[in-house]
């Protein structure tokens, strides 16, 4: 049990209208074989009865501390998480998905091993997949993460990561309602000022049911967060010129692959034309996927 003493980590959990999933993936929590930990859930103004699920289980268990206010979206409830976190070390994890038993004992054991890293991450399951969008350039035992890494992909998630809040301590969320890419966002923002050690060690596990959120918008509004995050980003942020043209061209692509996907040719055509050249892998795959979509449109 917790004692006053500072936890090693403190999981954020955002909840919103989870009652049905959220107690077996804070079971996923409790199972940990490293148990120094505190678990903060965040009921984002649920109007189904997680709050009541969350205050059972808060009795049962001291290391959960439920925290509830009114629906401000996923980057505040974290955020919310973040100032009431007493860990060493911050860790996340959304309500639906899992941490394997083994999660915090890796990355506890990596942090030991790499003192100089402010952020760590491990590999996750995705359904019977290990989830890897760009397999030639991560397929290893370590990889470090940076800016670059992050221009044209999201190659890790929240759930697998965790970051040393004494190192960036002014380190949080935007506090912009944003309904997708928040992550990506945020991984921008981390690694514009620090790396990150990437294990490929598996754990987590990823619940792939019908009501995820990223399945609850349409591709368009996927894109216009993705374009929104990524203006934002540089609007905000000092973006080496390299790395900015490489966002900009991943952008064009998303969108043309949307366009194409909803027989707009022409538009599908326009934003496919912008981007000439394409050094990274992920973004070649892009490309060659509108290309066929163009000529069988």
């Amino acid at each position: 049990m917790l004692t006053d003493e500072q936890p090693y980590f403190s999981v954020i959990m955002p909840v919103y209208n989870r009652a049905e999933l959220v107690k077996q993936s804070i079971d996923s929590v409790l199972r940990q074989t490293f148990q120094d930990f505190e678990l903060i859930c965040i009921n984002d103004g649920s109007t189904d009865n997680t709050l009541e699920v969350l205050s059972e289980l808060e009795k049962i268990d001291s290391r959960i501390k439920v925290v509830s206010h009114e629906n401000k979206g996923r980057c505040q409830a974290r955020n919310s998480g973040i100032a009431h976190a007493k860990g060493k070390w911050i860790a996340f994890l959304d309500s639906d998905d899992f941490y394997l038993d083994n999660h915090l004992e890796t990355l506890q054991n990596l942090i030991k091993r790499f003192p100089s890293f402010s952020g760590i991450t491990t590999e996750l399951v995705f359904e019977d997949r290990i989830r890897d969008h760009n397999k030639c350039r991560y397929y290893r035992d370590f990889v470090v993460l940076s800016l670059d890494d992050f221009a044209d992909t999201n190659p890790i998630s929240l759930n697998q990561f965790c970051y040393n809040k004494a190192s960036c301590p002014d380190l949080l969320f935007p506090e912009i309602n944003i309904l997708a890419a928040e992550d990506l966002l945020f991984f921008r923002m981390f690694s514009n000022r620090y790396k990150i050690l990437k294990s490929g060690i598996i754990t987590n596990f990823v619940n792939t049911h019908e009501n995820r959120s990223v399945n609850l918008i349409s591709p368009e509004l996927f894109v216009y967060w993705n374009v929104f995050a990524t203006n934002y980003f540089i609007d905000n942020f000092h973006v080496p010129e390299k790395i900015e043209k490489s966002m900009r061209q991943y952008v064009q692509l998303v969108i043309s692959n949307v366009y194409l996907s909803a027989k707009k040719t022409k538009e599908g055509s326009r934003e496919l034309l912008k981007v000439l050249k394409y050094p990274s892998t992920y973004r070649k795959v892009l490309f060659y996927k509108a290309l066929i979509k163009l000529f069988i449109n």
